[in-house]
């Protein structure tokens, strides 16, 4: 019994089931598939080459997150302006509280720094600390939930707080706990809040509390029809307030700050010292608090730290992915990027920038001015030096002498770091830089009248060399150079003036806004490259597509040709075999 493969049952896309090579011996569907197959070779390489780019893709948005966590640790290191000072990291400020008592000056007060805050020190004495006004009525002999009336009667009052007055009527029938609700859903209107004591079962007394505390948020009350409040007890007559059931007065909060006694009506309040926020906890008069605001160069430090992290991550992974075993000279796996121009010009200009000078920062004699990063103790692990290939060419950091930096010369760091402006005029501030501006010398020239400025020239130096006559854009008080450093102008406006304001553009400013060129969603150098790859595999898919769809009908033509063949085959072999039946009968007879 002879058997099938399998394998030679060929079905055609009309459904007809064909054996391959049943009349000529010949597997013809195997034979159609490696003619395909041979033809789709230019479309497989395709497929490889979208492969690559995959993985290169892969690699190249794991570097430009890593590059945008390198710019986001620049955030507070790179010198942006803000009028509080909250995005520079340098002037983080913390404060060191102590008392001349036994007791401890975190239950007196408390005081938080912000960065606008300026160090020094001051003594604080906290003699009063701001209430509620508190009062009540009698206790009177109904329960909280019975008729309240016939002690109170019938009538209008007018109640007023902090933040207004309203007018509160009281039925027949009303108890206590109705008048205490009236009262509450006008809260918002008057600042004053009730509540009612269950004395005893029988007994009552209703409590009136303003929101806020402070003389400003004082309760006072009216009888306007009838006698209500008089008749609980409240008042004495229709608007003065019953001395006696007065519990907290509402006093304003009393301080002395350097001596200088001070009144607030609230324990919480920002205006007293520029960026001090101060909370009072309780009062001891005659206890001096010491208060010491210092610059926090810890919240530097660690910002330091974070950014040397960043960028080792960044050169760590480029390194990975681009390595050659210097003894063998052969690529690791992982180097996918080897060879790719944009990793290393990323590379090179991150090393070139963290390796390079800080652009116009002072020169003070026998002062310690830094101007590269090696100077407070961060620099280069030199390639080779480690055994770790990964390392080459990250950053190391000497704690001993980034910390005697910040410690003896904060401001130098600080400097180092970030884009600094100083003006020999108040009245012309810098507001806002970009990465075109320059480390320069501008001289002013202002043209003010009539409270309106009307032109602002000026000169720039930079590196030596001076270019005269430039106009700055004027919007109101605003001031833009060509450059992009934006000034506000705070002067009068009635009269001419000249000033001079020098910029130095430290390491990390001019790391931020090569990370910010280097990123850019459309223009950005690893944008671009990122887009390159993807438009490059779309182009690819597209011509496999269209390889794939050439070949199904080509193969199909071919399948149809072989099953012509096939068929003619098996024709031929019937009339064949139609003439060897005849002929064999011809035989028979003779």
């Amino acid at each position: 019994m002879s058997s099938v493969n399998l394998n030679n049952i060929y079905v055609g896309d009309n459904g007809r089931i064909q054996l391959s090579g049943g009349s000529s011996n010949i597997d013809f569907v195997d034979v159609v598939d490696k003619m395909i197959a041979a033809r789709r070779i230019p479309a497989d390489s395709l497929e490889k080459r979208i492969e690559s780019n995959d993985d290169k893709l892969k690699a190249l948005k794991d570097l430009q997150k890593l590059m945008g966590t390198l710019k986001d640790s620049m955030a507070n290191l790179y010198g942006a302006t803000s009028f509080d000072k909250s995005k520079n990291i340098f002037e983080s400020k913390q404060i060191y509280a102590s008392t001349d008592s036994s007791t401890t000056a975190g239950e007196l007060i408390g005081i938080t720094a912000s960065n606008a805050a300026a160090t020094g020190s001051y003594s604080f004495e906290v003699d009063q600390i701001a209430t509620k006004h508190k009062l009540s009525s009698d206790t009177i002999g109904v329960a909280a939930g019975a008729d309240a009336t016939g002690i109170s009667g019938t009538g209008q009052f007018t109640i007023t707080g902090g933040t207004g007055s309203s007018q509160i009527t009281v039925n027949a029938g009303d108890t206590l706990q109705d008048i205490r609700d009236k009262i509450n859903n006008l809260t918002d209107s008057t600042g004053v809040q009730a509540s009612v004591i269950k004395v005893s079962p029988t007994e009552s007394t209703l409590i009136f509390t303003s929101t806020s505390e402070g003389e400003d948020n004082r309760i006072s009350f009216s009888d306007d029809t009838g006698a209500v409040l008089q008749n609980l007890g409240v008042l004495s007559d229709p608007t003065t307030i019953n001395a006696a059931n007065v519990i907290d007065g509402g006093n304003n909060a009393l301080i002395k700050l350097d001596g200088v006694t001070v009144s607030r009506s609230s324990n919480e309040f920002s205006d007293l010292v520029d960026g001090l926020s101060i909370s009072l906890y309780d009062a001891e008069p005659g206890t001096k608090i010491k208060i010491d605001v210092e610059q926090d160069l810890n919240q530097a430090k660690t910002a330091i730290v974070g950014f040397v992290d960043a960028y080792n991550a960044v050169q760590s992974f480029i390194n990975e992915k681009t390595f050659v075993d210097p003894t063998t000279g052969e690529a690791s796996e992982d180097a996918i990027l080897l060879g790719n121009s944009t990793v290393k010009t990323i590379e090179s200009a991150l090393q070139q920038i963290a390796g390079s000078f800080a652009q116009g920062v002072t020169d003070r004699a026998g002062k310690d001015d830094y101007s590269v990063l090696a100077e407070i103790g961060i620099d280069f692990i030199a390639y080779g030096t480690n055994q770790d290939s990964l390392l080459n060419n990250t950053l190391k950091i000497d704690e001993t002498k980034l910390n005697d930096a910040l410690l003896k010369e904060p401001d130098e760091v600080m400097e180092l770091f970030l884009f600094r402006s100083k003006s020999d005029n108040s009245d012309l501030t810098m507001t806002g830089f970009s990465g075109k501006t320059n480390a320069a010398e501008y001289s002013f020239n202002i043209d003010a009248s009539g409270g309106t400025l009307n032109s602002v020239t000026y000169d720039i130096t930079v590196d030596g060399v001076t270019t005269t006559g430039k106009t700055a854009m004027i919007n109101g008080n605003t001031v833009t150079t060509a450059d992009g450093l934006r000034l506000i102008y705070s002067g009068d406006g009635n009269a001419a003036s000249t000033a001079t304001l020098n910029t130095s553009k430290g390491i990390g400013a001019q790391i931020f806004f090569e990370l910010d060129s280097l990123l850019k969603d459309e223009s950005g150098t690893l944008s671009q490259e990122i887009t390159a790859l993807e438009t490059q595999n779309t182009s690819y898919q597209d011509k496999i597509d269209r390889i794939d769809e050439r070949l199904a009908s080509q193969r199909e033509n071919l399948m149809d040709r072989f099953i012509n063949m096939e068929t003619a085959l098996a024709r031929m072999k019937n009339i064949q075999n139609s003439l060897d039946e005849l002929m064999a009968a011809g035989k028979d007879k003779n």
